[in-house]
């Protein structure tokens, strides 16, 4: 008989096996880092001031040895990426491309700790970054003060950003609803996993439920995503968030030739893993948040046999933090819920039962197809039409203009509809 190979356990991954990616609990940093914290809680204002570098360039560099858990460690990385994107675009005309060792130094250390690149992306702007919403959530020095809280995660009236750009709800909308989406998701890890866990003959009749779950999960996380189409107006994200996402990757045109160069303490590093003296990093080029650093829906992909032509959602990957890069390493040793529905036909007597499980099994595709269109929606109405009615506006003016591309680099819609359609591929 074939050994199995071993189910990862999603705990040992920093994976909740109700929220999944996304941590269930707000966590507090030490006291010790509160200048980051208050430096944070001040970026609308001090965009607004054009006022971010200066701001910085006078900020003491900290330790990262009181960072003693990985809550820590995310919570830290979430502030730095933040102030280090407020560093390089605080002046969209005029970006800066050097990062210094204020935030550079901690930051590339959290980075080197979580094993992700030095740059925002989305774990930094979704999964990590929430807190909830309570009548005392500050305190006067800015930090949290419902650090333990445990609210809804699926109800956006419950929970904001624990950092922003624009300290708006609408930004908090763009950045939480995937959160929502993502722990509304969580449990399907679990759930999907225990299915190795049954013998042969009785694995298809314990598929059929596990397999409904899954299409009603699906159902729900289309229906959130109207939650950003209701709270987030398109004009603002365009205008004043996206442009805040920006990587240094692909920035030719915008002022950044050579990537970005964080200082830290006397040296320098080359991106690329080319160490010099004092171990700064230069030359980066990194791409910028996007949803396509979820670990979740490759997760996904992969336990539905869901294949993709593009290599992106691979490369995306470098983005992610090490342990859910690790625990999609580990599922990918599993066979696919197709492969075994595949392997697996029921005996002539339960004909029926690999009926009905094939029905089921086409079902969640359709259902996650549905949410991946209404995705695509979404892509257009904050995307590709606000950037159209720019583009008009500069030729009018006689202005050149540029391909709009999504903030991970790749062309949004195109991309979109062919991941889509290789949802229900067979």
């Amino acid at each position: 008989m074939q050994t199995r190979p071993p189910i990862p356990n999603p705990e040992h991954y920093d994976i909740d096996l109700r929220t999944g990616f996304v941590p269930s609990k707000s966590t507090a940093l030490p006291e010790y880092y509160n200048p980051w914290r208050h430096l944070c809680s001040q970026i609308p204002h001090l965009l607004q001031t054009q006022s971010v570098r200066s701001t910085i360039d006078d900020l003491e560099v900290l330790d990262t040895k009181h960072l003693t858990t990985l809550a820590h460690w995310q919570r830290a990385y979430i502030l730095l990426g933040y102030l280090s994107q407020g560093y390089i675009w605080q002046d969209r005309s005029n970006p800066s491309s050097t990062i210094p060792a204020s935030i550079g130094d901690p930051f590339t250390k959290v980075c080197d700790h979580l094993g992700m690149q030095p740059v925002l992306s989305y774990a930094g702007s979704s999964l990590w970054n929430w807190e909830p919403i309570t009548g005392h959530d500050k305190d006067h020095t800015g930090s949290d003060s419902s650090a333990s809280s445990s609210p809804d995660l699926s109800n956006f009236r419950t929970i904001k950003c624990y950092t922003t750009f624009t300290g708006t709800r609408d930004e908090d909308a763009f950045n939480l609803v995937p959160t929502m989406v993502e722990t509304e998701a969580g449990h399907l890890i679990p759930l999907l996993l225990g299915v190795h866990q049954y013998s042969e003959d009785l694995l298809l009749l314990h598929l059929l439920p596990v397999l409904e779950e899954c299409t009603r999960t699906f159902t729900k996380m289309t229906e959130m995503l109207s939650v950003l189409f209701e709270n987030c107006d398109p004009t603002i994200f365009h205008r004043d968030i996206r442009p805040m996402l920006a990587g240094s990757a692909g920035a030719e045109e915008k002022g950044l030739p050579d990537g970005v160069t964080y200082q830290c303490g006397s040296g320098r590093r080359s991106s690329g893993g080319t160490r010099g003296e004092g171990g700064g990093v230069a030359g980066v080029k990194c791409v910028g948040a996007s949803a396509g650093q979820s670990a979740m829906f490759q997760f996904l992909d992969h336990m539905f046999g869901i294949r993709h032509e593009s290599r992106f959602l691979v490369t995306m990957r470098a983005y992610m933090p090490r342990h859910h890069r690790e625990f999609l390493q580990a599922v990918e040793a599993l066979p696919s819920l197709r492969q075994i529905i595949d392997a697996n036909p029921s005996p002539n007597d339960q004909a029926q039962v690999t009926t009905l499980v094939n029905a089921a099994f086409h079902a969640v595709l359709d259902a996650f197809k549905q949410f991946r269109t209404r995705h695509i929606a979404i892509v257009s109405r904050y995307i590709v039409q606000p950037a159209a009615a720019e583009a008009r506006r500069l030729r009018a003016e006689g202005k050149s203009t540029r391909e709009e591309r999504g903030t991970a680099g790749s062309k949004p819609v195109p991309f979109l509809k062919q991941y889509r359609d290789e949802t229900v591929l067979r």
